[in-house]
């Protein structure tokens, strides 16, 4: 007869969940089976209809853009750089952590799910978003330096904003690094069944449909 140490690592071993790749729900009821997504009739959000949510999303965005430019040419006032940015790399974390989606993705019927299909956790949605959160701060660090320059009380245009050297050279190389994660990111998007992203499968969360 078995003991209750060697029957408890069996159960262990059996009730393993895969971590990375699929996901588990979990059940409370006893001497039921766990739920699949096909008992949930989960359709998962594929790259056209991402596509499209990340491409509304950026009209919403693009209504600070004169913001950004007549600061950086007129204005010059360090504390509006601040706030822009910081509505730039939190509008789709906060929207995702506290809706579920962004405007882009509520209009296309999708939604940010973790491996339980239940609201992600904050976390999580930081986790999926690190790289546009760093992004965000690394070009709001550089806008900080170059307003403090005395070459940028010069400055008239866009064209000058973007002659200055150090700035020039430190976002190109960081726009270099975005654009390979940006690629990786879909890569794993269109070859896999869930179509999970770099992104979602760092936060552990899923796209579907509603």
């Amino acid at each position: 007869m078995k003991s209750l140490f060697e029957l408890f690592c069996y159960y262990c071993i059996v009730n393993q969940t895969n971590y990375f790749t699929k996901p588990y729900i979990m059940n409370y009821a006893p001497q039921q089976d766990l739920l699949t997504e096909e008992q949930f009739h989960v359709t998962y959000g594929n790259f056209w209809p991402r596509f499209w949510a990340v491409l509304i999303d950026g009209i919403i965005l693009s209504v600070l853009t004169p913001i950004t430019v007549y600061n950086k040419t007129e204005w010059k006032n360090l504390s509006l750089l601040i706030v822009v940015s910081f509505i730039q790399f939190s509008y789709k974390p906060f929207f995702e952590y506290r809706y579920g989606a962004t405007p882009g993705k509520m209009a296309l019927r999708l939604k940010v799910v973790n491996y339980e299909f239940q609201q992600a956790s904050l976390a999580q949605i930081i986790t999926r978003n690190i790289f546009g959160i760093l992004s965000g701060l690394i070009v709001l660090v550089i806008g900080i330096y170059t307003f403090s320059q005395p070459e940028f009380l010069s400055v008239s245009s866009l064209q000058q904003y973007s002659r200055l050297g150090y700035t020039g050279i430190a976002t190109l190389t960081w726009e270099c690094f975005i654009f390979i994660i940006l690629l990786i990111d879909f890569i794993f998007l269109v070859s896999s069944a869930d179509s999970r992203s770099l992104h979602d499968r760092m936060g552990r969360t899923f796209v579907i449909k509603t």
